[in-house]
């Protein structure tokens, strides 16, 4: 019936971790972070910082920046034959795109990921200066620009110089009696071709490095650096053109002749918050999503039927007049180029300089310029190598071993004191930067509530429903955060907007010790946006989800869905320990109310705690125009981590699993390594622990009515009091449904093995129950129906001893 399973030495004395593996360890060091011959400071991986390092001068760019001037206002459309990333509510300000070869591009290869600068000396040549810049991508070596300006009376006006660097750039405001331009295989200062052997490039590491023949002495320098795509032709920047094709870049209105240039350095004041929601550039993001995929899916046939001629082109004209007076995007700050994008239209990059100090350099000077406070954009190493680098429209993918994410850390964070955490997960369409922009309410009311800080990931793009790599993407952000701030581990809740409320529900279940509370705004329970409000009865069919709107390469018309749609109501068995509070519109146009309504009957058919508001006069959007969020951050901030509990739930399925990322949802608390018999079923493990008795909870339903923040109907459960059920006993209950094998952590449990244990199993069929602990491993073979085992000490246990066949009787 048992048997002994070795020297418990040799074997794991806890249960594993809570979370996935992505979630602990040390960073690593991918190729872009990697120091050459004569570099050794470490990256500074805070976006738009800069700081001196024994020696070495090193600014951090921002990532998934580089696009452009600005052109268009919110209501003008991208021009033809253009792809992006972005996200219907998170587009960028900038107008210009990539050609569209992503094999050679990527998308993405002028995007400047750090500048570095040093000063060598020669006895014999003289003193120079090393600059060193790294891209985000870089596929082959002679792809991008970069072009330095150089103003060494660091005034902004040097008497020889000029804001025209020339190479195609045109003006740009920022006069320099210097310019260093390279191309990765070969490099020009002030229009002379430097020897080759003063400039190299690496594209394993995506760096460029430059000797450059200067002696600034101990003067200070101004400069200013820009990125491009370069024309081996012409020998300049490659000019953009109204529509991309393979080799040239597009965006460019005939009109506006913006500069070549996709990404500029040394922006140091990025604005991140829009001054009040910007209600038209909201509202259009819905005629975006349009835009995006009606026409190609329409023009095709209603031209054929029922042409217009000159609809378009009169639109546009319209549009174009209107340009000035409008919006210039939905958000100001989604990715960190809005000032980027303003300047270059102006054509005035000034304000966006460094003054380098050679003094500083020379003596070898720490001086940082490095926030550790209030909204940062952080960048973490991945440990995944996904095998291709830049962004992925077709996918709407963020690839790359670099990848940012937000954070907010209150003014007065101590960082002698661990920090509470709450993980917020941006919306369908969205980014990072969403509720730093949008609802910046919302984020510094949770952060000052608990005094904690706030983590928002990025997810690897903008509609991943925190699957696959957006879900390995949190953990790995979490795990980098903690790098760099203690967070107390017991004060951890999570909270979203939209599909992130999707992924405040799925997670939470999903790894139900991690988390104390979950705070779901507008989220539908299921990404199938029927299945939700039919309670899993119907589903879309997969002509919407799997080829229209989603599927493996992306839908034809839009990409919404990945390629196999989740369900956070076919996991909520594993709710047992956290609370959930839920809000949702009435009139919501997205996220039928039906849907929540049947993800909180779920829960109180469990008997778990939550409360349900219903806001009948608010549509999707509406919660977040209005930032208001009365109890949403008190309710996260009662919250603590369930740690060790008398009774586990937990809902294993394996269509949740991501074998190859490290992803199996199998584990909580004291119970791991559960394996279902039918694999295209879930399989339930409910067990519970007599170390303390069992006092089970009794709840209640209620209904209430509020006007916090806004007019609300409301209903829930709540626990009222705890029926008295066992006394304390060495005993185990299990029940098991669809259970091949588990394994249960006795003495997590509180149960002693060096005492008379007693198990109690249910179960639908054979299983295998594995027990561990200090004690080593004993395995107990249970039979369909009710058994009751009387194993013994499982101290040095013996098998012959240790019960013979099971016997009838009940479970509980």
């Amino acid at each position: 019936m048992s048997e002994d399973h070795g020297d418990p030495a040799e074997l794991p004395t806890t249960s594993p971790r809570p979370g996935p593996d992505a979630l602990y360890g040390s960073n690593p060091t991918p190729p872009p972070l990697e120091n050459g011959p004569g570099w050794e400071a470490d990256p500074l991986l805070v976006c738009g910082a800069a700081a001196y390092d024994d020696g070495e001068y090193l600014y951090q760019d921002y990532v998934f920046d580089d696009h452009g001037a600005d052109q268009r206002s919110v209501l003008s459309r991208a021009p033809a034959n253009t792809q992006s990333a972005y996200g219907s509510f998170s587009p960028a300000t900038g107008d210009l795109f990539y050609p569209n070869d992503h094999n050679r591009y990527a998308f993405n290869c002028a995007d400047l990921l750090e500048f570095r600068a040093r000063v060598d000396a020669d006895p014999d040549e003289g003193d120079e200066i090393v600059y060193r810049f790294t891209l985000n991508a870089m596929v082959e070596p002679d792809l991008t620009a970069v072009a330095v300006g150089i103003d060494t009376t660091a005034s902004g006006g040097p008497v020889a110089g000029s804001s025209d660097w020339g190479y195609g750039l045109g003006d740009l405001g920022a006069p320099a009696d210097h310019v260093l331009v390279t191309w990765g295989t070969g490099a020009e200062l002030d229009g002379e071709r430097l020897d080759d052997d003063r400039v190299s490039v690496d594209v394993e590491r995506n760096q460029i490095e430059v000797r450059v023949p200067l002696d600034p002495g101990v003067e200070t320098w101004r400069h200013y650096c820009v990125t491009g795509l370069w024309d081996p032709d012409g020998e300049q920047f490659k000019q953009p053109r109204e529509s991309p094709t393979d080799d040239l870049p597009g965006g460019a209105r005939p009109s506006s002749n913006p500069p070549p240039v996709f990404n500029v350095g040394f922006r140091f004041d990025e604005p991140l918050q829009e001054e009040e929601l910007n209600l038209l550039g909201l509202s259009q993001a819905f005629r975006n999503v349009l835009i995006g995929g009606l026409p190609r899916f329409l023009t095709g046939t209603l031209s054929r039927v029922t042409p217009i001629p000159g609809l378009d082109s009169a639109v546009d004209e319209v549009t174009a007049a209107l340009d000035g007076e409008l919006p210039r995007t939905i958000g100001r700050g989604n990715w960190r180029e809005y000032g980027q994008a303003r300047a270059l239209a102006e054509r005035d990059i000034s304000r966006f300089h460094t003054d380098l100090d050679f003094a500083k350099l020379r003596s070898g000077l720490d001086d940082s310029r490095v926030p550790k406070t209030g909204y940062l954009t952080l960048l973490y190493p991945s440990r995944y190598d996904y095998g291709r680098q830049g962004t992925d429209p077709y996918n709407d993918v963020f690839w790359g071993r670099l990848q940012p994410y937000g954070a907010y850390v209150p003014p007065e964070h101590d960082p002698e004191e661990p920090s509470p955490m709450t993980l917020m997960l941006h919306s369908l369409g969205c980014n990072y930067n969403e509720y730093s922009v949008f609802m910046p309410g919302l984020v510094e009311s949770i952060a000052n509530e608990q005094d904690g800080i706030v983590l928002m990931p990025q997810a690897r793009g903008p509609g991943r429903w925190y699957r696959k790599e957006g879900e390995v993407d949190v953990f790995e952000a979490w795990r980098d955060l903690e790098t760099r701030y203690e967070i107390d581990r017991d004060q951890v809740t999570v909270s979203g907007y939209s599909m992130g409320g999707f992924g405040t529900q799925i997670l939470s279940a999903k790894y139900p010790d991690l988390f104390a509370r979950g705070f779901s705004v507008v989220a539908p329970p299921s990404e199938d946006p029927i299945e939700g409000p039919t309670s899993g009865l119907l589903r879309s069919p997969p002509l919407l989800t799997q080829r229209l709107l989603g599927g493996r390469g992306g839908g034809e018309f839009l990409t919404l869905f990945t390629t196999h749609q989740e369900n956070a109501m076919e996991l909520s068995d594993n709710l047992r320990h956290i609370p959930m509070l839920l809000w949702n519109g009435g009139i919501d146009e997205l996220v039928p109310v039906l849907g929540p309504i049947n993800y909180s009957r779920k829960l109180k058919e469990h008997g778990y705690r939550h409360q349900l508001d219903i806001f009948p006069a608010a549509g999707h959007l509406m919660l977040a125009v209005r930032d208001q969020w009365n109890r949403g951050p008190e309710f996260l901030a009662r919250g603590e981590v369930k740690r060790g509990p008398t009774r586990v739930t937990y809902r294993r399925d394996p269509e949740f699993d991501e074998p190859a990322l490290g992803l199996a949802h199998d584990k909580a608390y004291w119970v791991s390594d559960i394996r279902v018999r039918d694999q295209d079923e879930g399989g339930l493990v409910d067990a519970h622990s007599l170390a303390e008795g069992y006092d089970k909870a009794v709840s209640e339903n209620f209904r209430e009515t509020g006007s916090d923040p806004q007019t609300r109907i409301t209903k829930g459960t709540k626990w009222v009091d705890f029926e008295h059920v066992h006394d304390e006993a060495n005993e185990l209950h299990v029940k098991l449904e669809n259970v091949d094998a588990v394994t249960l952590w006795i003495e997590e449990a509180g149960l002693e093995p060096d005492e008379d244990l007693t198990l109690i199993v249910r179960s639908d069929g054979l299983a295998e129950l594995m027990l561990a602990g200090t004690f080593g491993r004993e395995t107990v073979e249970v039979i369909e129906g009710d058994t009751t085992i009387d194993l013994g000490p499982l101290v040095n246990p013996h098998p012959d001893d240790a019960g013979a066949a099971g016997q009838p009787g009940e479970a509980d």
